[in-house]
């Protein structure tokens, strides 16, 4: 069978509408990430990249580890089907249409903006109830994509990768917590909501690990950080 891991990108930094790069931080993990799989000589026959800057930086800190091993890392290749869904869409379009029914999170938008730190906070308290009725199919609007398109499209990405001419090959990707939470939750069945709770989780740098042949797929392991062993570079994000 083959394995293909699905590897979050590093730490961003930027305000929340702005964030398609690696902060110092990030650009740590991720060369950490490099360095712990060069040592072991972890060889990939296929690598796959988002085309976002932070899916880019990631999967580059990992490929200048190999290389400065003397060792092979694959041209990665540009999957669009890898990208994150659009979250400033979701703030910008959606949620006054969520506060408008819920009193908590009307309460919570009222509190304040979502510049700053103390709005950093607001924005994540509030993704989470306005993710998981976006994935629910609850809030629609033709301005942003929808939760069905999104999966559809992950799903799309993740058949190209498991199509691979090796019958064991090891395939790598670099994508962001909500594809990652969407092919978990395919192998698991999960609801929409389950999946969406699922992509809050993910850790930066994580990687999950899948087994497949065919169109067969299974999860072996999800979240793993084992490379990042100080508690300085465990972070959400």
């Amino acid at each position: 069978m083959g394995v293909l891991t699905l590897v979050r990108h590093g730490q961003t930094s930027g305000e929340w509408h702005d964030r398609d790069r690696l902060s110092e931080l990030g650009a740590r993990q991720a060369a950490r990430l490099g360095e712990v799989w060069a040592a072991s000589e972890h060889a990939f026959e296929a690598v796959y990249v988002g085309p976002a800057r932070r899916h880019q930086q990631t999967c580059e800190a990992v490929r200048a580890a190999y290389l400065a091993r003397g060792l092979r890392f694959p041209e990665p290749v540009v999957l669009p089907e890898l990208d994150e869904y659009a979250a400033e869409p979701l703030f910008r379009v959606l949620l006054p249409k969520l506060a408008e029914r819920d009193e908590r999170v009307r309460e919570v938008v009222e509190s304040g903006g979502l510049e700053g730190r103390d709005g950093t906070l607001r924005l994540f308290r509030l993704l989470d109830p306005l993710g998981r009725a976006w994935a629910r199919g609850e809030l629609e609007d033709p301005a942003v994509e929808r939760w069905s398109t999104f999966v559809s499209r992950v799903e799309a990405g993740l058949r190209k990768m498991m199509h691979q001419p090796w019958r064991k090959a090891e395939v790598a990707a670099f994508t962001s917590a909500g594809p990652m939470a969407v092919v978990t939750g395919l192998t698991l069945e999960a609801s929409p909501e389950k999946i969406f709770a699922l992509s809050l989780m993910v850790w930066n740098t994580a990687c999950t690990d899948f087994l497949f042949s065919g169109d067969r797929i299974s999860l072996r392991s999800f979240n793993g950080t084992p490379h990042l062993l100080e508690p300085e570079l465990q972070t959400m994000r």
